[in-house]
């Protein structure tokens, strides 16, 4: 049946005959939770919230006893702010308002919380190193949940998306199953957060780090620090492999700090991209690309402050093992040079002597190019077969092995001549201590303030910048070393004594060296240093020994596995088939390289636990941007919420359409059912409310952006209930802007 103008006929006007209301701002017992939403209130929500709110749902299933399971959505929208909110189905018991009476009320009976305790998700999770390994919104976007014949439940995610198995109180079963991709066998369709994807790795990695570490009392989040070539960058061309997206990783919480670049040009390519820090071979480079750098294009650069130092709230520049283009490595000619460009951070290497002393190094053996013995003996010597005493009384590291800017002139070491003198260090170029090293940068500090550098034209900048310059220290460690815990241990013993520790960060590819740092000293930062060929070996598909035994998916990239499935397109819907029993899970928008419009519905055998290969075309109306839920009736039929992105306007799309699935592989049959936005409400159900939107009148509306939760009831009613996206979404309370309660509403609605 068509119109005049050929467009499908309108519904008849479904009938409001329920009505329940769960307030927004309703909490649960739980850990705080929305650390992520920053400070300003958001619809007067202030967060971070002392519990756990309980909104917005995104699936209900009927229990049977008058009860409902309702899944909530998987916190606060992003998987970049969703670490601290727990993924929870809570049982709840509606009572309607109805043309018969009913308080409108929705009680909260119950919940339990999704959790893997036998480990069967082999990604890192937030909670990966607690027992219990309850799951949260960066794990995973449950969006969709059936109840299997045998009482299991199974949940429809959007981060792989994967299929959830779980036992009936949610504790994880077996592995998350993702979707083969029916057109390239041996690939599967994913989507960008995935976790199987290198792509969709770090941020798991550094969740897992950050909730070990704020367990044992670290404040700061671990930091990121990748080569440069591995972040996703927009500048033209194509510098190596493309892993790390900055913006997703600093909107979870975790500053980028790359290495080692040595070009202004590049330097402030990284500098648009919004990088929390670069380490340098050329500290001089450095400061004049922070000098010259004007990311807005006013003509101001904007790194560089009134008084002339570098905005450490706004970028990190740390001179890599001190300056290393300028000066010999890791020496402290190196770091005063560091320190007379102002860098904000000084980074070294640090190795473990034979009697366990800290002190500056980049090689396990001494360099012969790098380091002679004074003595005239054998200079290839094992760091940790020497102690501190024979390694400084026998070997001077003033090597030049790095180009022609590199040089190691004493005189231009004045601070340092002056150290090694009331330190009684044989030489300039004697391999310090990493306590010597901390005292030389206080020493310099005051050789500019009070010392014989107080006339200098730059003595006051020199002198405030090394009051408040920042360290980084690096542990060479391999995971064949056994003395990891120690080696943390006298590191952070040295940075403490120094009273430091808040200045100070302890990075390493070898995260056993980190963990033990979080474990003895947190207040003392860290940072995982990433890189292809050190702890990401390409093509191994075990556990990384340098990770810490944590899974990463070495080699698997969108080149090798592409990711055509949207963000937020994943399992938004799930239907439920008896007979044979199958999951029916849908895709909430069409894949990268389907037509526009068409969503697939895929078929997964419950009794095998495989998808079958089999699919149905579903072909979203015209104005649809979403299939927002997918359920089947015991005839068959299926019943699809769709919608648009509009909020607060009766002139979006809100729609329930019922489809014939037929043959495999054919497009679906569909008619729409019934329009959200134009139900009748003879009973008065929804009353009027100044500023609200669609109550009122005899009529009724769902002017929310995201209507995901459908119920098929006997005699021809639906429950239909939408996700309020909480603190969010106002689709309702337009007038005051208060955030979007959580409606249930019971229609009645005649059949075409």
């Amino acid at each position: 049946m068509a119109s005049a103008c050929g467009r499908p006929a309108a519904a008849p006007p479904a009938t409001l005959v329920g009505r329940a209301v769960l307030p927004a701002a309703t909490f649960a017992p739980g850990p705080a939770s929305g650390a992520r939403l920053g400070p300003s209130p958001i619809h007067g929500q202030q967060a971070p919230f002392p519990s756990q709110p309980v909104q917005g749902f995104s699936a209900l299933v009927a229990v049977g006893d008058g009860t409902y399971l309702a899944l909530a959505d998987n916190g606060y929208g992003k998987i970049e702010n969703s670490a601290d909110f727990h993924l929870r189905v809570y049982t709840l018991r509606l009572d309607p308002r109805t043309a018969n009476g009913g308080s409108g009320a929705v009680e909260i009976v119950g919940h339990f919380e999704l959790r893997d305790p036998g480990r069967a998700v082999r990604f890192p999770i937030v909670q990966q190193f607690s027992e219990a390994r309850v799951l949260t919104g960066a794990d995973f976007d449950p969006e969709s949940m059936q109840r299997a014949p045998d009482g299991t439940l199974w949940f429809g995610d959007e981060f792989g998306p994967f299929l959830l198995h779980t036992s009936a109180d949610g504790i994880v079963l077996e592995p998350p199953i993702g979707l083969p991709d029916v057109e390239q066998p041996g690939l599967e369709l994913r989507a960008p957060q995935n976790p199987n994807n290198e792509e969709g790795a770090a941020l798991r990695l550094m969740n897992a780090l950050d909730w070990r570490a704020r367990q044992r009392g670290a404040t700061r989040p671990p930091v990121l620090s990748p080569h440069h070539a591995m972040v996703v960058d927009d500048e033209p061309g194509e510098l190596g492999r493309e892993l790390f997206d900055v913006k997703s990783l600093r909107a979870a919480g975790f500053p980028v700090v790359v290495w080692t670049v040595n070009e202004v040009a590049r330097m402030h390519a990284l500098m648009r991209l919004g990088v929390d820090g670069i380490i340098s071979d050329r500290p001089d480079l450095l400061m004049k690309a922070a000098r010259s750098f004007d990311g807005d294009g006013d003509g101001v650069p904007e790194l560089v402050g009134a008084d002339g130092l570098v905005r450490r709230d706004v970028i990190d520049l740390q001179g890599h093992r001190g300056a290393r283009d300028l000066r010999p490595e890791n020496t402290l000619p190196a770091m005063e040079a560091a320190l007379d460009h102002l860098v904000t951070t000084l980074e070294t290497d640090v190795g473990l002597t034979a009697d366990d002393v800290p002190v500056l190094g980049h090689d396990p053996q001494l360099d012969p190019r790098k380091c002679r013995d004074v003595l005239g003996g054998e200079t290839s010597r094992a760091v940790r077969a020497l102690m501190i005493a024979e390694l400084q009384r026998r070997f001077v590291c003033d090597g030049l092995v790095r180009g022609p800017e590199q040089t190691n002139e004493r005189a231009l070491s004045p601070v340092t001549v002056a150290f090694a003198g009331a330190e009684g260090l044989a030489d300039p170029y004697t391999p310090p201590t990493l306590a010597q090293w901390l005292r030389f940068v206080a020493a310099y500090a005051d050789y500019y303030s009070t010392g014989p550098g107080a006339s200098h034209p730059e003595a006051a900048l020199r002198a405030a910048n090394a009051r408040q310059v920042r360290f980084s220290v690096e542990t060479k460690l391999t995971p064949e070393d056994d003395f990891a815990a120690l080696f943390a241990a006298r590191v952070s013993e040295a940075i403490a004594a120094a009273g430091v520790a808040e200045r100070a960060w302890v990075q390493s590819f070898d995260l056993r060296a980190l963990g033990h740092v979080q474990d003895l000293a947190p207040a003392i930062g860290t940072v995982v240093l990433l890189a292809d060929g050190v702890n990401l070996p390409i093509g191994s598909e075990a556990p990384s020994p340098w990770l810490a035994g944590l899974w990463w998916p070495h080699g698997v990239t969108a080149r090798t596995q592409p990711l055509r499935v949207a963000t937020s397109g994943g399992f938004e819907g799930m239907a439920l088939r008896s007979s044979p029993p199958a999951l029916l899970p849908m895709l909430e928008k069409p894949v990268a390289g389907a037509p526009a419009g068409e969503v697939w519905v895929h078929e997964f055998d419950l009794s095998q636990r495989t998808y079958t290969g089999r699919r149905w075309v579903h072909r979203l109306e015209p104005r649809a941007t979403a299939a927002a839920d997918f359920q089947l009736d015991a005839e068959g039929r299926g019943f699809v919420i769709e919608r648009d992105d509009s909020e607060g306007e009766l002139g979006g799309y809100k729609a329930i359409r019922v489809l014939t699935l037929g043959a495999p592989g054919a497009t679906a049959e569909v008619v729409t059912q019934i329009d959200l936005l134009a139900i009748a409400d003879p009973h008065g159900l929804a009353p009027a409310v100044a500023g609200d939107v669609g109550v009122g009148e005899g009529r009724f509306a769902m002017p929310f952006v995201t209507i995901e939760s459908l119920v098929l009831l006997p005699a021809e009613r639906v429950l239909v209930a939408n996700d309020n996206n909480f603190p969010f979404s106002v689709g309702r309370h337009r007038g005051d802007e208060r955030p979007d309660d959580g409606e249930f509403v019971v229609l009645q609605w005649a059949p075409r």
